[in-house]
């Protein structure tokens, strides 16, 4: 009896044409909308909580979402969307059902030296995915562009060979270049920090391969500047505004070294925030400061043999160990980008001068007394101290 209904049934399905499989399709659900400004907000918040400095207009221009993401540039938009000036999500302009794609790009600004990345992902592609996916290109696109770099030119003062366009005047002359490790450094004079901010993201907006000391600096002078530093930095008299890491230091945007990582880092991207990054080291090693005031103690007792040792004063500023942590780790990273180049540890051994730093500040605004030891104590103690804990041997 079971057979005989089995055959009937298959009769009257063949021989109406399949009426019961429309019959079931219509019942099926509908093809699901999918609003670009959810993919945008999922897309935002993930790179913020893996740790990435992120911007974004909020609001979509010209039919896409944009967004930049540390170095990357990323964008958001339906198929088609060169036709159309409309807001991606206009359902009378497009098929709210076809999946919206992404394009990731990095360096930022592309125009003058072209693209090292460009990725194309589905927008319906896991966030997990996609941060993975935009790690591994864009760690590969910098190793590929920094291996072809042509060293010829000179920093002034310490003489090693860099890119020409990796050097930057840190005066008004035009003439004196140098490199990240040598701004600071007692020998030069006439600071012009302003000048050299705007010139920094100038690079590193257009280079992928820029050298990662730059962000060391920029560190700096972001953790030690005053409440004047923006009047001061929008009044240089160029007309490209400032970028946000200047008076949010958190928002620098730090290179990684290539190859292993220290456990604490392990989790990182190819780069990294200032604050995520500050944040790890100091999760993994909670008592960094106790060793530098140790060491600084070592180091009093050393020099001041009248003194037995005991100064009740901390030089520790805490306003600037941040930076300190970013030129650790930036040394670490030009130092296996750059082998054959000077090492960034021995430059930083005298790279931090009281009248130049002195300099740097009163120009920023900054309210820190650069006079003092321990805006210099923090720096040429703190930066090999850490590399020291984090396993980079600032020896080599």
């Amino acid at each position: 009896m079971t057979r005989n209904r089995k055959k009937k049934l298959a009769i009257r399905a063949e021989a109406d044409g399949g009426s019961h499989a429309r019959a079931a399709r219509l019942h099926a659900a509908a093809p699901k909308e999918i609003l670009t400004a959810d993919v945008q907000d999922r897309l935002i918040s993930a790179f913020k909580t893996e740790g990435w400095p992120v911007e974004n207009d909020g609001f979509p221009e010209g039919g896409t979402w944009t967004g930049w993401l540390g170095p990357v540039w990323s964008m958001l938009s339906r198929p088609g969307w060169r036709h159309s000036e409309a807001d991606p999500d206009d359902p009378d302009q497009y098929d709210l059902t076809a999946v919206p794609e992404l394009t990731f790009i990095t360096p930022k600004i592309p125009i003058n030296t072209g693209e090292a990345m460009v990725l194309e992902l589905p927008g319906n592609t896991p966030v997990a995915d996609i941060i993975s996916k935009v790690r591994e290109e864009l760690a590969g696109a910098r190793a590929a562009k920094v291996s072809k770099l042509v060293n010829n030119a000179e920093c002034s003062l310490c003489g090693d060979r860099y890119p020409a366009t990796h050097l930057l005047p840190t005066t008004e002359s035009d003439r004196l270049v140098l490199c990240p490790f040598c701004v600071f450094d007692g020998d030069i004079l006439g600071s012009h920090p302003l000048r050299l901010a705007y010139l920094i993201d100038e690079l590193t907006d257009e280079d992928v391969a820029a050298p990662a000391g730059w962000a060391a600096v920029t560190a700096l002078l972001a953790c030690a500047a005053g409440p004047e530093f923006r009047e001061r930095l929008e009044g240089g008299g160029t007309l490209r505004l400032p970028l946000p890491h200047w008076f949010n230091p958190d928002l620098v945007w730090v290179w990684l070294p290539p190859g292993d990582l220290p456990p604490a880092l392990h989790s990182l991207s190819p780069g990294t925030s200032l604050g995520t990054l500050v944040s790890a080291v100091e999760t993994a090693y909670p008592d960094l400061r106790d060793r530098f005031r140790a060491q600084v103690a070592a180091n009093l007792e050393e020099d001041e043999e009248d003194s037995n040792g005991e100064d009740e004063r901390d030089y520790l500023v805490e306003q600037l160990w941040p930076a300190a942590i970013c030129y650790a780790v930036t040394a670490a990273t030009q130092f296996r980008e750059r082998p054959g180049g000077h090492s960034p540890w021995h430059l930083l051994g005298d790279g931090f001068e009281e009248g130049n730093l002195a300099d740097h500040f009163y120009q920023i605004g900054s309210t820190l007394d650069a006079d003092s030891f321990g805006s210099v104590f923090t720096l040429s103690i703190g930066v090999p101290l850490i590399s020291e804990a984090l396993g980079f041997d600032p020896n080599p």
